[in-house]
């Protein structure tokens, strides 16, 4: 029998008395040697692990070969970036009882007076910074460690051109904690070793409350994290849209502003092959029906709507309210003079350029091997748009039409009622 206990932060003040009197049961207890410390009145066997994850294996199976209760100690809690999937894996036939911790993810979120049930998690200890997010649009606890240090991640960030705040917790619960909140450019240049941190990614940048390390870790910090929570559509009564394609036409607010129907739309977004974590632009947004679902596909990143139509710009804000969509954000003007306001995005979709088409295409700010999505409805924006992706050494390049036919109820028939045809020239952003 396999006893899986966490012991949260590792300091015995912070041990429940239940988890005391499960290692006073235990027959065998294994463990890091700071884990097996807490516990100096343990009168059976102890082995302690080793890095290796390996041989911490062996030494678990040999003790199960016994058939004794069996004490596996891990910090923090059991169920959060543990060792328990491996051995769930190792022993699918053993029985395994989990016993949770206090985590280092919930000793962070109480630091920063923080509620996390909304929040994301990650980890980049022994795994790429790839793994985060692109945008932050929630509160993400990261935990660090190996060559993932605080200020590797932020300056990751850095080199995206972001800057957010960012909340680091180093050896919490101990005598040497540090707690700190702080934007990325200031943690990158931070030269404090920090070994035991994890972090909280803040959606927006707030004022820079604690400047340095040497503050008093139980300071208020409140007034800053205040300012770095996400802003959102909260309304209760609506659901977010999701990742819902083709929603029906009558359900957006329209006006007198075209829209691209639904038909159309499924193709376009198909064509931009949106990930989860993409930042996306949306060029000549109209009602914000493409932007709207694009930000249901791009769900942990943003997207941006440029449109410099007034009436659209207040279609765009009532759709975002109806649907409930919190990632989109509405950048008034005309494109490319707007974009000094977008950060690198993954895609680009072009409804709409105001002859400006060749200014657009030279300075998006479109990472290299970014999707570029434009939709024409005349030959020459087709030819115009095909010459300039060659010339601006796009890859992949592809051009579909599609026109669709509806067949409405005209009392006991179906009459056909076509709609305009429609140009969809994709490709992939090339090296300069």
């Amino acid at each position: 029998m396999l006893q899986v206990i966490g012991i949260g932060p590792g300091r015995p003040e912070w041990l429940p008395p239940a988890i005391t009197e499960l290692v006073k049961n235990c027959e065998i207890l294994i463990g890091g040697s700071r884990a097996l410390e807490l516990f100096p009145d343990f009168i059976g066997r102890q082995y302690t692990l080793s890095g290796n994850l390996a041989s911490s294996v062996e030494v678990i199976r040999n003790a199960l070969l016994e058939r004794k209760v069996v004490g596996v100690l891990v910090s923090g809690d059991p169920g959060f970036f543990s060792f328990l999937p491996r051995l769930k894996k190792e022993f699918p036939e053993e029985r395994i009882d989990v016993h949770p911790g206090i985590s280092s993810l919930q000793f962070a979120f109480a630091r920063a007076e923080l509620p996390w049930q909304e929040a994301t998690f990650a980890s980049v200890h022994g795994r790429e910074l790839s793994v985060l997010p692109q945008v932050i649009t929630r509160p993400t606890a990261v935990l660090t460690g190996g060559e993932n240090s605080p200020q590797k991640i932020a300056q990751h960030y850095l080199n995206r051109g972001y800057n957010p705040t960012i909340s680091i917790g180093n050896a919490l619960a101990y005598p040497e904690e540090l707690w700190a909140t702080m934007d990325a450019e200031r943690l990158a240049r931070e030269t404090t070793l920090l070994k035991n941190a994890i972090v909280i990614l803040h959606p927006t940048a707030g004022q820079d409350a604690n400047p340095s390390f040497n503050q008093d870790p139980n300071q208020d910090y409140r007034q800053s994290i205040n300012q770095a929570q996400p802003q959102t559509l909260n309304n209760p009564t609506k659901k977010p849209v999701g990742s819902r394609l083709g929603i029906p036409d009558e359900e957006f607010l329209r006006g007198k502003v075209p829209m691209t129907k639904a038909e159309i739309r499924v193709q376009v977004l198909a064509k931009a092959q949106i990930s989860k974590h993409d930042q996306v632009v949306d060029i000549g947004a109209g009602t914000g029906s493409i932007s709207i679902e694009a930000a249901g596909l791009a769900s942990e990143g943003v997207v941006y709507a440029i449109e410099h139509n007034p009436e659209a710009q207040e279609l765009i804000f009532a759709n975002q309210h109806k649907f409930n969509v919190s990632n989109l954000r509405l950048i008034p003007g005309a494109a490319p003079d707007v974009f000094n306001e977008l950060p690198p995005v993954d895609v680009c979709i072009i409804g709409g350029s105001n002859g400006r088409l060749a200014e657009i295409l030279e300075t998006v700010p479109l990472i290299e091997g970014g999707r570029i999505v434009i939709t024409a409805v005349t030959i020459e924006t087709v030819a115009q748009g095909l010459k300039l992706l060659t010339d601006f050494n796009y890859q992949d390049i592809d051009t579909v039409s599609i026109q669709a036919v509806r067949w409405k109820a005209v009392q006991t028939l179906h009459m056909a009622q076509a709609l305009n045809p429609i140009f969809i020239i994709s490709g992939r952003k090339g090296e300069k």
